[in-house]
C-alpha cells in the first residue's frame, strides 16, 4: 500500500488539523503567513502524512513533516522527504536542511540513507547536491 503524494489542497485542511494533533510531528510547524509548499501523503483512507519545504536561493529546508502513528510511519517520512528533496533539487537547491536532527534512530539512519549528513554543531541535517557538468 503505497503512499500517494500530491500538493496539498484546501480540502485536506481538517485532516490535516487532526493529524497535527495525534500524529508524529518532527520539525516545528509554520505559521501559516510564512510561504511553505505542502505535500499531502494520502492512502485510500486519507491523510496519512504531510511535509513542509520551501526554497530560499539555493537552499532547500525541509521545516516540518508529519505522519500518522502507524506502523507506515518510517515509510511514509522516507518517501515525502525524497519527493520534497526531489522537488527543491529540480528547482536550483544546491543543500537541503532539514532541522533539528530527529531523535528518532530509525528515521534518522533513513535519512542518511538518502545521503543526508549530520552537523550536530548546527543541529541540522544537510544533504548537498552534487554539481551538475555540462559535459
Amino acid at each position: 500500500m503505497a503512499l500517494h503524494i500530491r500538493d496539498f489542497r484546501q480540502s485536506d485542511n481538517a485532516e490535516l488539523s487532526r493529524l497535527c494533533e495525534t500524529g508524529r510531528l518532527i520539525g516545528a510547524l509554520p505559521r501559516e503567513a510564512d510561504a511553505a509548499r505542502i505535500f499531502s501523503g494520502m492512502r485510500e483512507d486519507g491523510l496519512a502524512a504531510a511535509i513542509w519545504f520551501s526554497l530560499e536561493g539555493g537552499t532547500g529546508t525541509i521545516l516540518a513533516l508529519v505522519t500518522a502513528p502507524t506502523a507506515h510511519w518510517l515509510s511514509d517520512a522516507r518517501e515525502l522527504i525524497a519527493e520534497a528533496s526531489l522537488w527543491l533539487t529540480s528547482r536550483g537547491a544546491a543543500h537541503i536542511e532539514l532541522s533539528p536532527i530527529p531523535e528518532q534512530s530509525d528515521l534518522l539512519a533513513a535519512l542518511v540513507d538518502l545521503d543526508f549528513q549530520p552537523d550536530e554543531r548546527a543541529g541540522i541535517l544537510r544533504r548537498l547536491i552534487p554539481a551538475r557538468s555540462a559535459a
